[in-house]
């Protein structure tokens, strides 16, 4: 989705003679398949649309299938918050983004009626939010081992600073890195810090598990990573927490293949059951984890102004 918005403007704005291969990350021994730079892209569905925005957006995404256009991402359905989708787009670096953009606007030209389906899709949106961050590998975890799209869930925590107290939280989640490689606990994350598109210093983890019941033992294991910093300091975890942090949103996210657009070696690698996108379904609905540290209106995560008529 943030490929079929922003890269589309951005393709536009390039010049003609740009040419892409199509858009896949390199994968590394050290970071696997997780991307060096992101764009995420947060749709907010209009009360009542949900079932219209899925067929929809299913439409778009078998567009693109059949007009084999190499523009990838993964779709997170929200499950904890009101009705939104939080599209994943993985690249190698910033440049990335704009190759993408100039081959996303020359097949979008040869292919007019999914920019038909895409205005029918914004009938459905009350409003939307495009974020550009990079990843942090001394914030986060085994980076090799995660596949968001393998996975069932992903913990999403959004967390804005106060700005001069990003060495304090960078601090704290190096070690946290060490207590879980120290007990080689296997719960692997990844940490973004946005670029653009939020308030700064902010940074984003995405925490992959396959049940809600891991998310226990994840809540546990992160308090525990903190005392080593903590236990260091003279004031008291509350007061430093509301020092360096503004506010802390915490969400959970399905995973939803039948409108996620995948890389070919990566939707290839998936189970057949996976691939049709039979585990789709969110009948489940659990309690919204978003703790305020701080009231703060200007800073909304992901989420962006309502829509004006």
């Amino acid at each position: 989705m943030a490929c079929r918005k922003f890269l589309l403007f951005a393709g536009v704005a390039l010049s003609a003679g740009i040419t892409a291969s199509a858009q896949t990350v390199t994968p590394t021994p050290e970071a696997g398949l997780t991307p060096s730079t992101i764009v995420l892209y947060r749709d907010d569905v209009l009360p009542g649309k949900d079932a219209a925005y899925q067929r929809t957006e299913q439409e778009i995404t078998s567009a693109y299938v059949k007009a084999k256009i190499p523009a990838y991402w993964l779709a997170l359905q929200s499950i904890t918050s009101s009705s939104n989708v939080l599209y994943f787009d993985g690249f190698d670096s910033f440049a990335s983004v704009d190759e993408t953009g100039a081959t996303l606007a020359q097949s979008l030209e040869a292919n007019p009626e999914i920019a038909a389906l895409q205005q029918k899709l914004q009938e459905n949106i009350a409003s939307s939010r495009t974020v550009f961050a990079y990843r942090r590998d001394d914030m986060s975890f085994r980076l090799n081992r995660i596949d968001l799209s393998a996975a069932r869930y992903v913990r999403v925590s959004i967390v804005e600073l106060r700005p001069g107290y990003e060495e304090e939280f960078i601090d704290a989640m190096r070690a946290r890195v060490r207590l879980f490689e120290t007990n080689d606990i296997d719960r692997p994350w990844m940490i973004y810090e946005v670029h653009s598109g939020l308030p700064l210093p902010t940074f984003i983890e995405f925490h992959p598990v396959d049940s809600l019941a891991e998310i226990d033992d994840i809540l546990d294991r992160t308090k525990k990573g903190r005392h080593p910093l903590l236990e260091s300091r003279t004031v008291p975890p509350q007061k430093w927490m509301k020092e360096t942090a503004l506010s802390l949103s915490v969400e959970i996210y399905g995973v939803n293949l039948s409108i996620s657009h995948l890389a070919p070696p990566a939707a290839a690698d998936l189970p057949l059951r996976e691939r049709k996108g039979l585990s789709s379904g969110f009948e489940a609905r659990i309690v919204n984890r978003n703790i305020p540290i701080e009231k703060n209106p200007e800073s909304n995560g992901l989420v962006s102004s309502q829509k004006k008529n």
